[in-house]
C-alpha cells in the first residue's frame, strides 16, 4: 500500500532527554552508499575495470522547516551545533516504521527573508556509523 507522508516525525534523544523537531516541510533521502575500491589486475584481460565495495557511509540527511524560535527541537538543532555534540535522531513515518541514526549538525541556516516571505531553515545533519531500521 502506498505511504504518505504526512505524519511523518523526526526526534532527537541527547542527554537523556527526547524533543520532537517541529515545523518540519520535509526530509530528505537516508541514503546507504558503499565506496568503489578498483581491484582491476595490470593483466585484465578483457580490458574491464573490476570493484569491491569498500567503506560504507550514510552521507547526510537535510532537513527544511519553518523557522520557530522557541520550538524546542529547532533549540536543541541549534544548541548541538554549538557544542559540536552528536545526537541519536529517530524518523518515524505514519505505519509506525522507525530510521533511527547517530548524527551531528553540520550547518543550519535561514532562508532568505523577502516581503510577504516565511522564514525557513534548513539543516543538514552528518550520519556517523550505520542506521537501524525497526
Amino acid at each position: 500500500m502506498v505511504q504518505k507522508a504526512m505524519g511523518t516525525t523526526l526526534s532527537c534523544l541527547h542527554n537523556n532527554e527526547t524533543v520532537l523537531i517541529g515545523a518540519l516541510r520535509s526530509i530528505s533521502e537516508i541514503r546507504a552508499e558503499a565506496e568503489m575500491v578498483d581491484v582491476t589486475p595490470l593483466d585484465a584481460p578483457d580490458g574491464f575495470r573490476t570493484y569491491a565495495p569498500g567503506m560504507k557511509t550514510m552521507g547526510e540527511v537535510t532537513l527544511e522547516g519553518f523557522h520557530d524560535g522557541m520550538q524546542p527541537g529547532q533549540q536543541k538543532l541549534r544548541s548541538l551545533f554549538d557544542a559540536g555534540e552528536e545526537a541519536q535522531f529517530s524518523v518515524t513515518f505514519p505505519d509506525g516504521l522507525k530510521v533511527q541514526f547517530t548524527a551531528f549538525v553540520k550547518s543550519y541556516a535561514f532562508s532568505n527573508v523577502e516581503v510577504e516571505g516565511v522564514v525557513h531553515f534548513t539543516v543538514q545533519l552528518c550520519l556517523s556509523g550505520p542506521v537501524n531500521v525497526a
